[in-house]
């Protein structure tokens, strides 16, 4: 099958997702009442749910891209890379996982006027915008160029495609808030995995002998760190991003903050470790399969597409493209409800209208949603225009430049009394400045040398990775000496030490659920139904795909899948009674 390979079976099942979805959301509209109920799905949520949307929200259609690249250059550190991160959601949920739940806060940001000041709570909402913005521009970018490639035939842009993708995304994440947001995440990982498993047993089997296929991969292609992404590489960058992501990124530690019981936090965080484990081998075989079955791809962005439309069957490819909007629908759900609630309660409700009604602060978060949505759209049609960079390289430079100065302070203000309101801003003051120099610098140093930079493999090196990881450490120790420095050169006032004693107070007492679950979703009942319809509307399409293009093969692999989301929901469903 051609890059052009897209029939009448996969646009139906892409459409039934939709459906899907978008009845669920409008089902769910009339349980959000109070605003707790649209940014923290009601402080009820149970853990299995809680760390299936911390999962799901921790990656999109990047991983898809950005790491099928990867593997397909380079080989099996796509993998490795991946396998960084159960270590680090581990150590977030020792450090910092129930000081988040004990905090009590509706928002991430919310404690931090009680922590620091009103002053610092405020400059953090608005220089932590920035980075989440730049964050989910790359992940429309990168959904937009999978679509653009798989549905060729339709004639649009990737531009074109940022803009409808977008749009999906606001109205998504309009209409049911963090509850809907969290309940579709569990049917899209089920999505998601049925999908990519089925996609890795069929490259499988389009290999064939392993020993011959193995052999038939460049030399070095198993190594599990090669230059560009060195040991130093994975160590001062990946790692030293993915810790701090994982402790203090707004919409990943909002899942705890839905927990009924801080209790469940072990659990949840087994389970997100469980899972980013097993997957990454399943995610990047085809990747790494193409290097063998679909040699020299002009553009290794589209390797994941060009491989899906080589070796899946009719229907199929509907199916993936499907897990690939359904990986951007909930982490950007995730994303721009957090940041909504966050300027809703965190700037509009304290500093323009105090005395929002729980129905206005609904409005002015769906108000909010709208914006953020528009200007992560715009966002990602400038960095589609860069020129010399692969997104990886502009996550981390964004990374760089914003997330030590605005996630190191939250982090050190869970965990430590000595650091002041001031020298948190002296700390956020010197990281911002740091890392915006350093990747400004990086950015112009790579657009003025990007020919050169193809043919000179050492300085490709030093201004990817080798700048990465320099540009992190330094944006690290620039933060954290400015904390320490600005902290030292003023005692802090009385008022904040009563603020800071009681705070830390608080952070001793386990958290129990406090209100009353009242009239809410049933998570088991409806994620079986999502799941029992969707798969119904695949049998269906199964059965097109037999009647109409007479493909046996497909017809067998789309009913088996349909089978499989089915049984799925049957078991949800039979949870349901059981709970």
């Amino acid at each position: 099958m051609d890059a052009q390979g897209i029939r009448l079976p996969d646009y139906l099942i892409i459409l039934s997702y939709f459906l899907v979805v978008v009845g669920v959301g409008l089902a769910s509209a009339r349980y959000i009442r109070k605003a707790k109920d649209y940014f923290a799905a009601g402080n009820v949520m149970p853990w299995w749910l809680a760390g299936t949307s911390f999962y799901k929200a921790s990656f999109s259609a990047l991983l898809f891209v950005i790491y099928n690249e990867i593997a397909y250059k380079y080989g099996l550190v796509a993998v490795v890379i991946l396998w960084i991160s159960p270590l680090c959601i581990v150590l977030g949920g020792l450090l910092t996982a129930r000081r988040w739940r004990r905090a009590r806060v509706m928002t991430p940001l919310g404690f931090m006027e009680r922590r620091y000041s009103p002053i610092v709570h405020q400059v953090f909402v608005w220089t932590g915008l920035p980075l989440r913005m730049f964050d989910n521009a790359l992940k429309i970018l990168s959904t937009s160029i999978i679509f653009a490639v798989a549905l060729r035939g339709l004639g649009l842009s990737i531009t074109a495609f940022m803009a409808i993708i977008g749009l999906v995304m606001i109205l998504y994440s309009f209409m049911g808030g963090q509850m809907t947001v969290m309940i579709t995440d569990f049917v899209n990982v089920s999505i998601l995995a049925v999908s990519v498993v089925t996609l890795f047993i069929l490259t499988l089997g389009k290999i064939g002998n392993l020993g011959d296929f193995s052999r038939a991969l460049p030399a070095g292609f198993f190594h599990p760190a090669p230059e560009p992404y060195g040991w130093s590489y994975l160590v001062f960058t990946v790692f030293l991003v993915t810790v701090l992501s994982y402790n203090a990124s707004w919409a990943l530690v909002q899942k705890y903050n839905t927990l009924r019981s801080e209790k469940e936090i072990g659990k949840m965080i087994a389970l997100i470790a469980g899972l980013m484990f097993v997957m990454p081998p399943i995610f990047f075989l085809p990747g790494i399969a193409a290097r063998v079955l679909l040699p020299g791809i002009a553009n290794a962005k589209e390797v994941y597409a060009l491989i899906s439309l080589k070796i899946l069957p009719v229907g199929m490819m509907g199916l993936i493209l499907a897990s690939v909007i359904s990986s951007t629908m909930s982490t950007l759900g995730s994303e721009f409800n957090t940041l909504s609630g966050v300027l809703t309660r965190d700037f509009f409700k304290r500093k323009i209208k105090p005395g929002l009604t729980e129905k206005q602060e609904i409005f002015t978060g769906r108000a909010f949603t709208v914006l953020i949505g528009t200007g992560t759209v715009l966002l990602a049609m400038l960095f589609n225009a860069l020129q010399g960079f692969n997104l990886m390289d502009i996550m981390f430079r964004v990374f760089s430049a914003f997330g030590p100065a605005t996630m190191i302070p939250l982090i050190f203000g869970l965990l430590f009394k000595k650091f002041n309101a001031r020298g948190t801003l002296w700390g956020l003051t010197a990281g911002c400045i740091t890392g915006v120099v350093l990747v400004l610098t990086n950015f112009a140093l790579v657009q003025v040398y990007a020919e050169e930079m193809k043919a000179d493999p050492r300085l490709e090196f030093w201004l990817r990775s080798g700048w990465n990881s320099a540009a992190t450490v330094v944006s690290v120790t620039a933060t954290i000496l400015g904390m320490v420095i600005g902290t030292a050169s003023r005692p802090t006032p009385d008022g904040e030490k009563q603020r800071v004693e009681a705070f830390f107070a608080d952070l001793k007492t386990p958290f129990l659920f406090e209100g009353k679950t009242g009239d809410s979703l049933s998570p088991f009942g409806v994620i079986g139904f999502m799941l029992i319809a969707f798969g119904a509307l695949v049998a269906a399409v199964s059965l097109l795909v037999l009647t109409v293009y007479h493909d046996a093969f497909a017809f067998r692999i789309d009913l088996a899948v349909s089978s499989a989301l089915i049984s799925m929901g049957l078991l949800m469903r039979m949870g349901r009674k059981r709970a």
